[in-house]
């Protein structure tokens, strides 16, 4: 088998895009080991008996290591005061709303937390009034994405939650635990609870394979464009 002479130009862009698409491979292995580990403390956590109170959190830690765990809390609801949160429910088809975040104060010390209640068309979701018994997950905030829009305060719709600026925007010192209230689908009663299912994600080892894939490939287009056809010469093909 004989090959073409290579080309400078060919051969560095070939060699840049090879090193390119194993390095994406590599880092989404990295990407999958991480998503594992937190499927497994997720799953852990969810494990674990709920909690009666919610414990002092001192720091950022503390709070993390809270992720996921199931809670009973009782407290009182501030209606007046929730917030929007962009987001859409399967259970809701076609109405348009939002993720309703009550401030809910605790009657055992009196800090204050928010509750994701569920998604409700705006007017719809009950009030309950009064001491309040809740069962949730403690679920980390929702960071702002790359592409996400800002949130809009004075208009009370948020894309993600940003604990200092809700606090800011409620005239409220909010303690950084975010709850979401778990419980049956109920047609037609808002807000719509959530089921307390975990569900993240994983679909790293697919893109793994696509780089790698993509880097064998293109070794291979390479290979066959420089390889010479197997002609003979005028001289040999005389009989």
């Amino acid at each position: 088998m004989r090959f073409r002479r290579i080309q400078f130009i060919p051969a560095l862009f070939i060699l840049s895009s090879t090193v390119l698409l194993i390095g994406l491979g590599i880092w989404q292995l990295q990407r999958m080991e991480w998503k594992n580990a937190i499927v497994a403390r997720t799953a852990e956590a969810q494990a674990l008996p709920a909690l009666g109170d919610l414990p002092d959190l001192p720091d950022q830690q503390a709070i993390d290591a809270m992720a996921f765990r199931n809670v009973t809390l009782t407290g009182k609801f501030l209606h007046d005061k929730s917030l929007h949160l962009v987001g859409r429910s399967k259970n809701a088809g076609s109405e348009n709303g939002f993720f309703i975040v009550t401030p809910f104060v605790l009657d055992d010390d009196g800090r204050t937390i928010l509750v994701n209640r569920g998604f409700s068309p705006v007017g719809k979701e009950a009030k309950p009034e009064g001491a309040q018994v809740i069962s949730g997950v403690i679920r980390p905030s929702r960071v702002k994405r790359y592409f996400s829009p800002e949130n809009h305060p004075e208009k009370n719709v948020w894309f993600y939650e940003d604990i200092p600026a809700m606090s800011l925007a409620l005239g409220i010192q909010l303690t950084p635990v975010i709850v979401e209230v778990v419980g049956p689908y109920q047609k037609g009663v808002y807000p719509i609870a959530h089921t307390g299912k975990v569900q993240m994600r994983n679909d790293h080892l697919q893109y793994a394979i696509t780089w790698f894939s993509l880097a064998i490939i293109g070794i291979i287009m390479f290979i066959i464009y420089h390889r010479e056809p197997n002609t003979k010469t005028a001289s040999q093909a005389k009989p």
